[in-house]
């Protein structure tokens, strides 16, 4: 794998150093990420099936209850193969898996947490501090079929962009 969420040699003995013990106190990595990655490096090594994985960027997994969110490098979403998702949602023991590119652009996270359901709008808001916040619209009639609700969603797009997004209902 290219890009990993800490050191090749701390997940791969184990053993952090200063500076990926400092991330995992700090929160930025978690330990699940750590055993994640290290399975994952261990199926690239050993399983022919999984060579793809020595191209692909991982940066972060979030365990939301029943469900995986993997943030990987932008164009990697497409090299995943349903086998690898598989065994990850065996492994794990979770029922579905969520593939988001890196970015801190907010549509395409938002439209990766809502699939297969639409987003009407996003809109930049340009406050009187100088700050931008974003507000995304979202059909009213989908609010049920989400997997998060509202404010799980304005949570997860900000921990995965950096940016505050403030998510609305229209009819």
């Amino acid at each position: 794998m290219r890009v990993l969420p800490a050191d090749k040699t701390c997940i791969n003995s184990g053993f952090l150093c200063t500076n990926c013990q400092a991330r995992l106190d700090a929160g930025e990595i978690t330990e699940f990420e750590i055993d994640l990655t290290k399975d994952l490096l261990e199926l690239e090594e050993v399983n022919e099936n999984f060579a793809f994985l020595k191209k692909i960027s991982f940066y972060k997994a979030i365990d939301y209850e029943d469900l995986l969110i993997l943030i990987v490098g932008k164009r990697d979403k497409l090299i995943f193969s349903s086998e690898l998702l598989n065994w990850i949602k065996e492994t794990y023991e979770v029922d579905d898996i969520i593939l988001v590119g890196k970015t801190d652009k907010p549509r395409p996270v938002i439209e990766a947490l809502i699939n297969p359901y639409t987003l009407i709008s996003l809109n930049e808001i340009f406050l009187a501090t100088g700050d931008v916040q974003f507000r995304a619209v979202l059909w009213e009639e989908d609010r049920e079929k989400f997997l998060f609700t509202k404010e799980e969603l304005e949570q997860l797009i900000y921990e995965l962009t950096g940016k505050i997004t403030r998510v609305e209902f229209q009819q």
